[in-house]
């Protein structure tokens, strides 16, 4: 069984004030805590998410058709060790493990977002992209990268980049010059960070959206918010420790059950020759294939589900 305790967003906010880039930076600046709207992908939709963006049919969507469901959204999941293997690594700088990740985005009008990625290492450090990924936008004076799932880069989508907000008013702060701020950027270690942070964007951002509308395969769970008892006298650090924000939690029906609670237990009644379902991208829209039976008697029946894009906020 297990349980996201508490979003990882939660715990940055939590953090305070911290020395993150020779600057005393505090998360809070980079986005209105009480606005965004979390979602936690379990350890098979995460998966799931991570084989999707892998695939042959995967590719990437348009700014004009990405529509995320809230103006202020963040979608975290963690790292399995099968979403390591996958991978070849789950690593920062090649030695530290990932448990979690996730992504700030905010959509600023239709086709402009931009894209904040957190992570959390096995040891219990968080840290946060020291840019801002803007997509929708053309700065020249700005560093930009390409983004792409394509080896030969076709459908890459452009981002700029722009130092977070919590580094920007940490260095106004400090009266840093703001060609001496560029020029921390353009450091080997920055460009390293930036190239880490730049990883997880098609699959935080591009191949996870969909999932946030897949009306059918796909369960959601609202996590209430987690308050201490009434009565109960906590000190700030432990109030905030046991204190969360409520979440949606998205799971695969066929495969977890989820409590109230955010438990997330396997179903105990899977075939021996269970064949995992999975996410396939067609021109018409974003399907998850059903799991299958494979052996021995007859195969269950496959089913694919269209994965509609949200309206309007």
């Amino acid at each position: 069984m297990e349980r996201v305790n508490k979003p990882l967003l939660d715990k940055l906010f939590d953090r305070g004030v911290f020395n993150d880039y020779g600057l005393p930076t505090d998360f809070k600046n980079n986005a209105p805590k009480n606005e965004v709207q979390t979602f936690v992908l379990s350890p098979e939709v995460a998966l799931s998410a991570e084989m999707l963006v892998r695939s042959k049919s995967f590719k990437m969507p348009t700014l004009d058709e990405l529509h995320m469901p809230y103006p202020y959204t963040a979608i975290e999941y963690p790292m399995t060790e099968e979403i390591r293997k996958l991978r070849h690594n789950g690593t920062v700088n090649g030695t530290v493990e990932i448990s979690r990740i996730g992504a700030y985005i905010q959509e600023v009008r239709e086709g402009m977002f931009s894209c904040l990625p957190y992570w959390e290492l096995v040891d219990g450090r968080m840290q946060h992209s020291i840019v801002m990924f803007l997509f929708g936008t053309d700065w020249p004076t700005t560093l930009k990268i390409s983004l792409s799932v394509n080896v030969n880069g076709d459908g890459a989508v452009d981002a700029n980049l722009m130092p977070c907000q919590s580094l920007i008013m940490a260095s106004q702060e400090a009266k840093v010059p703001p060609e001496h701020l560029w020029q921390i950027l353009q450091t080997p270690e920055a460009r390293q960070h930036i190239r880490e942070a730049a990883t997880e964007i098609p699959c935080l951002m591009f191949a996870s959206y969909p999932l946030l509308s897949c009306k059918s395969g796909v369960g959601r769970t609202k996590v209430p918010a987690r308050v201490p008892p009434k009565g109960m006298k906590l000190g700030g650090r432990k109030q905030k420790a046991y204190s969360a924000s409520s979440y949606t939690l998205l799971h695969l029906e066929e495969i977890e059950t989820v409590a109230s609670d955010g438990s997330i237990s396997r179903r105990s009644d899977i075939s021996a020759h269970y064949v995992r379902g999975h996410f396939k991208q067609r021109k018409s829209g974003v399907y998850w294939w059903n799991s299958f039976v494979r052996g021995n008697g007859e195969p269950r029946k496959r089913e694919a589900y269209l994965v509609k894009d949200y309206g309007a906020h």
